[in-house]
């Protein structure tokens, strides 16, 4: 087992501008939005210690946390914030091989960043990338994935013959593969993948010691069982997973959604057509009982975000946080992709 350190002890910090609250306090798992604070360093929101940091954007992260993961996307409108997510526990932390890592009770964040150049590169990235996830986590204790991040660059492009996402694609199913067996359709985590212009291969999870309740839409064919044309291995994520009900709290994590039925894109060209698709297809992964909490918007046209913006806040209130990211969106047809937390 890698050894993993102890953080400095948490605390509610000053200055936050945590969004407002959507649903009563619970203690768990949980996520917020923060502005920047006085010194230019983002501030932690009032809750659990925190366990992570997910920002867009070159600003710092609050003193003492326990992962930083820098995502080279950037923000639309508003005031920089940063995705800052809390666990109750020790926050205790290591690095190896790679690999940051952030634990706190329950619950594993882990990171890493990987060369993504050229096709052969980024297929063996995305296999090297979820291979070192799948074995750390489960050598620190944390076996069971239960959501997964990825920016992609250049996810769109052809290159060497195919598709720079269906070749992470590729490797990422290799990995599962080889970790699982070839039962590991029913082991997929929630997860989202999405472009950026340039870089590097960013790849961030979260595990459990417990597993989770993976989840599938009723109007959308499983990724993980799509059919040949979209390339020589399905997308292996699960459309939402379920936290189990300790330190999570039975967090419902939301996959990056688009605007697809069955197996097939809808509405091209029509972004509010394309949202509202996505919004139906949100509706039918949460239970009685699941109200959003925060989602996290990518869309491909910077232009567009007033339109997608206004679209949403008109369904779903504007009083739900909500984080806007220009990205590409894994297939070239999609304007926009929402994800979200429960």
């Amino acid at each position: 087992m890698l050894p993993l350190r102890d953080g400095p002890a948490r605390s509610a910090r000053s200055g936050a501008v945590p969004a407002a609250p959507r649903e009563p306090a619970r203690a768990g798992l949980a996520v917020a939005y923060a502005g920047a604070g006085e010194e230019g360093a983002f501030s932690g929101a009032p809750g659990p210690p925190l366990c992570a940091v997910v920002h867009a954007g070159g600003a710092s992260a609050p003193a003492g946390t326990g992962l930083v993961v820098r995502v080279p996307l950037v923000q639309l409108g508003g005031a920089p914030v940063a995705e800052l997510w809390h666990a109750p526990g020790v926050v205790q932390e290591a690095q190896a091989e790679g690999w940051r890592w952030a634990a706190a009770g329950e619950l594993l964040f882990g990171a890493t960043e990987l060369p993504a150049e050229g096709g052969d590169e980024l297929e063996s990235s995305a296999r090297e990338a979820y291979r070192g996830a799948l074995e750390g986590a489960a050598r620190l204790g944390f076996p069971h994935l239960l959501r997964a991040w990825n920016v992609v660059p250049a996810i769109n492009r052809p290159q060497d013959g195919l598709e720079r996402y269906r070749r992470f694609c590729r490797g990422r199913a290799e990995a599962f593969e080889a970790h699982h067996g070839p039962a590991f359709e029913a082991l997929l985590p929630a997860s989202s993948a999405v472009g950026s212009a340039e870089g590097p291969l960013v790849m961030w999870f979260l595990a459990g010691r417990e597993p989770g309740l993976h989840r599938e839409n009723p109007r959308q064919v499983s990724a993980w069982a799509y059919p040949p044309l979209y390339g020589p291995r399905s997308p292996s994520f699960a459309r939402a997973t379920r936290c189990p009900s300790g330190a999570a709290k039975g967090r419902l994590l939301l996959s990056g959604t688009a605007s697809i039925v069955g197996h097939r894109s809808l509405h091209p060209g029509d972004v509010t057509g394309q949202l509202e698709e996505t919004l139906r297809n949100l509706d039918h992964l949460l239970a009685t009982g699941d109200e959003l909490a925060a989602v996290r918007v990518y869309v491909r046209h910077a232009a567009d975000v007033g339109q997608v913006r206004a679209a949403l806040e008109r369904r779903l209130g504007a009083d739900l946080p909500a984080l806007y990211l220009r990205a590409d969106i894994c297939r070239e047809e999609l304007l926009v992709e929402v994800e979200g937390v429960a």
